[in-house]
């Protein structure tokens, strides 16, 4: 193995960031937290770090915006350019992602677990780049590699945009709610319109705030539309997303046969149970979309595509 060598500001800035996250994990109380953290941030994990830095992409990891049972967003910073940069790192144990298995068992991209979190991180960086590529309001993936991904930070003046689930709405007037949801069913419409993508987990939980511009984030499940169950999966992000703006009393939300029609383009019927519709129009369709045999033949194809066009024309071309 070739030797790698680090100048000292990398040094510096390698122990620095070690030594800040080891005092962290000592304070954490959350057992969850400490064990994402711990799993997140191995050997291997710092050393593509550090070559970053090395390389300028920016020059310090200052601290850890939020964690989850998946991974770990690092927040870091370009001294030169004053840039903004979130680093999603990908948890190195796979208990999670096979727990995951509604998004993945029709995809066999994901047959073996091997390559499970490398193509998982690929999966989010290029979901994102199609987003990026017709301006929906997203992070934009910079850099990719193994399971780290460096996209830029949303927020306001360097400090992450806050949650939808964790905004005091009393702050706001009910015209400002309504257009957040409305910005909200935009952005539904036009990943399926225009990026030919479903969510797959869409909520309040993965939707930012920042500046009265709302951003959504987390789509490493989100699925091309020739995935057999995409309309479940987007049935089921209608649901959350009206049950959330309910509850902030918004008046005249449209039903959730009104706004999946409206989404999709497609007539179901108010008198009737959109699941059960969504199940008979998979059913009566199936044949027309996918080969019954295998299907996920099609999202296999559209993947393989998509990466063979990244690789000569972004950063992606680092896939390994």
């Amino acid at each position: 193995m070739r030797n790698e060598q680090i100048n000292s500001r990398v040094y510096n800035s390698l122990r620095n960031f070690s030594k800040t996250e080891t005092k962290r994990l000592h304070k954490l109380k959350d057992k969850e937290e400490k064990a994402t953290i711990e799993t997140s941030m191995d050997a291997v994990t710092r050393l593509h770090l550090f070559k970053w830095i090395n390389q300028g992409i920016f020059d310090r990891v200052e601290g850890i915006i939020a964690t989850g049972k998946e991974s770990a967003v690092l927040n870091a910073v370009s001294d030169e350019s004053g840039e903004k940069f979130a680093i999603k790192v990908y948890k190195t144990s796979l208990t999670e992602f096979k727990n995951r298995s509604e998004y993945v068992k029709d995809d066999f991209r994901f047959k073996n677990p091997r390559g499970v979190l490398k193509i998982w991180a690929e999966r989010e960086f290029m979901n994102l780049t199609r987003m990026a590529k017709v301006g929906l309001p997203c992070p934009v993936p910079v850099k990719l590699k193994r399971h780290l991904l460096v996209m830029s930070l949303i927020g306001e003046q360097g400090v992450a945009a806050p949650r939808l689930k964790n905004i005091d709405w009393e702050f706001y007037t009910l015209e400002e709610r309504k257009d957040i949801y409305q910005q909200v069913q935009d952005i539904m419409c036009r990943m399926y319109k225009e990026c030919n993508l479903v969510h797959g987990d869409l909520s309040e939980f993965n939707l930012l705030l920042a500046e009265g511009k709302v951003y959504v984030i987390d789509v490493s499940q989100a699925m091309d539309l020739s995935h057999p169950r995409n309309l479940h999966y987007l049935t089921r992000d209608i649901e959350n997303v009206l049950a959330f703006f309910q509850k902030l009393e918004i008046p005249d939300l449209p039903t959730s046969v009104a706004l999946f029609n409206l989404i999709t383009d497609l007539a179901m019927s108010e008198e009737e149970s959109l699941l059960v519709q969504v199940e008979q129009f998979s059913e009566d369709n199936r044949a027309h979309q996918i080969n019954k045999s295998k299907p996920a033949d099609f999202e296999w194809a559209a993947y393989n595509k998509e990466k063979k066009e990244l690789r000569g024309e972004s950063p992606a071309r680092e896939y390994n």
